[in-house]
């Protein structure tokens, strides 16, 4: 695949679990981001995921005066309500054909058995179902493999079993699906990532990371063949891992170069903390509102 590179980066912070402090901007559990891609005379504007809501983002939208109707592509991460719950009401406001980048399994059923049952995947009524969003315009492109959107933009497609590293092979979320018409546990292959070249590295976004983000930063370096990395961005899922595996995460990427980090979501404050001691002030806690600029 040949990779190109972007000469400018931005990414606003649309939807996370923090508003921040003394913040205008509405929080809500889940991710999304705006990422806008400049090179030379082409701009370019993906949605990365809908949270679980579209009001908070159409409201963080307009205070950042981003007007929806300027969304060149959606890409989602994965299933998750949280990612994919403000899908239908964000169509409805971005109101043309636009191509929608996903896993084949993207509609699956997902579930939590603890507490109690807990449906996981998209919200029929908020994210819409296949048929209504092809209504309103969405252009599906199902794959199980990396494809570029834009030179210099990638997705990392599905993050195979022996892509992983060891530590992560493990799930820290204890999902199921129906296989046959089976109770089996779900393994979450639907999430697929994004990648960015940009002039001071590769850039990872992630929406859960439930593959691994150290596994998903080295699928970006194996698929473009760039070993440079600048940041990763998004939720890691370490909110219910243990402190080895924590510590794992953070040292890996450390090893991998990693220069900046940029996390929240389902991370976890324990993980945070680590990730503040070891990085530093290349640290940084996301927030709805955020906006991250990589020139």
């Amino acid at each position: 695949m040949e990779i190109g590179k972007v000469n400018e980066l931005i990414i606003y912070v649309l939807a996370e679990d923090y508003a921040g402090y003394n913040s205008p901007f509405w929080a809500q559990h889940g991710i999304s981001f705006l990422i806008e891609i400049r090179s030379g005379h082409m701009r370019r504007r993906i949605l990365f995921d809908t949270g679980s809501y579209a009001e908070p983002i159409l409201f963080n939208m307009k205070l950042l005066s981003i007007e929806p109707k300027t969304v060149d592509m959606i890409v989602l991460s994965h299933s998750h309500f949280d990612h994919t719950g403000g899908l239908l009401g964000l169509m409805k406001e971005i109101n043309k054909e636009i191509p929608i980048f996903a896993h084949p399994e993207i509609f699956k059923i997902s579930f939590a058995l603890e507490p109690e049952f807990i449906y996981a995947g998209i919200p029929p009524l908020r994210g819409g179902s296949k048929e209504a969003i092809e209504e309103l315009g969405g252009i599906w492109i199902l794959t199980r493999e990396p494809i570029r959107l834009v030179p210099g933009v990638f997705t990392l497609g599905e993050i195979a079993e022996d892509e992983k590293v060891e530590f992560e092979k493990s799930q820290t979320l204890g999902l199921y699906t129906l296989k046959d018409g089976k109770i089996v546990p779900d393994s979450i292959n639907d999430e697929i990532g994004l990648a960015i070249n940009t002039e001071k590295g590769l850039v990872i976004i992630g929406g859960c990371s439930h593959p691994g983000i150290v596994s998903m930063v080295k699928k970006a370096m194996k698929i473009s063949g760039i070993k440079k990395v600048y940041a990763v961005v998004g939720g890691f899922h370490l909110i219910n891992a243990n402190e080895e595996r924590i510590n794992n995460t953070v040292d890996a990427l450390k090893r991998l170069g990693v220069r900046k980090v940029y996390t929240g979501h389902c991370t976890g404050l324990r993980a945070e903390n680590m990730f503040l001691k070891k990085f530093g002030n290349n640290f940084e806690k996301l927030h709805a509102g955020k906006v991250i600029a990589i020139r």
